[in-house]
């Protein structure tokens, strides 16, 4: 173990499946160098499409994709998944009694107890703004987002993980070559590339986080249909808003998660820019 060894990272996400299609190689380079990560699912996913055909009700999706979860967080190498116990909202409509979008009282209480739980060091969630399209993703990353301003009273750094335009906007066209009528064209994906103030590169355990992705056979992965330099870009490199502390202004951008202790503190910095690979 490394000077990680004890630090807590906890990835608060909505849905199985958004912890390796969203930061896969992010966890496995945070358990890799000896930090203790905890995946904090809202939702079993329930009203996801099954692409596998084999499951034909709610209940038994949410469970099928709870055991994916589960499984591709081991692999990952988190300590433990922490199920909040509430429904998947859907796309859209009527946001169903029980769910996401429709507790947000509950939902904020319950990331209140599992961030006094936990006490991570580092929080991650999901982008507040949006930025994918999915609603439910947008109220985690909201909620989390109170919650930790609410609660946290002890050294620790949230940031939310989010898809520059310029990634999204390259998606799109690849998406929309193939599916014309996707539901994800019809709505501005991608956060600002300009907001973006850290930069994973998780080259090191790129392999780990695809088998972890692939462990999600329920559904259909955002990589099919995509080239393979493109779907390399999304997996490899994971984008972060640092939102606590906030980042000095010309600091330039960080590479690596900020942990609290000043020892673990000090972040590389490189030029104030994007990589060349999100281009």
């Amino acid at each position: 173990m490394d000077e990680q060894e004890s630090r807590t990272l906890l990835v608060v996400v909505a849905h199985p499946d958004d912890e390796s299609f969203g930061c896969g190689a992010l966890i496995a380079g945070a358990a890799a160098s000896g930090a203790r990560v905890v995946v904090c699912c809202a939702s079993r996913g329930e009203r996801g499409e099954d692409v596998s055909g084999t499951y034909d009700t709610r209940d038994l999706l949410g469970a099928a994709r709870e055991a994916e979860l589960r499984e591709a967080a081991r692999i990952l190498g988190a300590t433990d998944v922490d199920l909040l116990g509430l429904s998947d909202s859907g796309w859209d409509g009527v946001a169903e009694p029980g769910s996401i979008v429709a507790e947000p009282d509950r939902l904020g209480a319950l990331l209140d107890e599992r961030l006094r739980r936990h006490h991570p060091d580092v929080v991650i969630t999901m982008d507040p703004t949006g930025s994918d399209g999915h609603r439910d993703h947008a109220a985690v990353g909201q909620a989390t987002t109170e919650a930790f301003e609410r609660t946290v009273d002890w050294p620790a750094t949230l940031y939310h993980w989010c898809l520059p335009h310029s990634l999204m906007d390259a998606w799109a066209r690849a998406i929309a070559a193939q599916n014309p009528d996707s539901v994800y064209l019809e709505t501005e994906l991608g956060r600002s590339d300009a907001d973006v103030t850290t930069i994973i590169d998780g080259t090191a355990v790129l392999a780990t986080a695809w088998a972890a992705a692939a462990v999600h056979r329920t559904q259909a992965s955002p990589f099919d249909g995509v080239d393979a330099e493109l779907a390399d870009r999304f997996v490899r490199f994971d984008y972060l808003v640092r939102k606590h502390p906030r980042v000095v202004a010309g600091a330039g951008m960080e590479d690596t998660l900020l942990w609290p202790e000043p020892s673990l503190a000090t972040p590389r910095l490189t030029p104030a820019s994007m990589p060349a690979a999100t281009h």
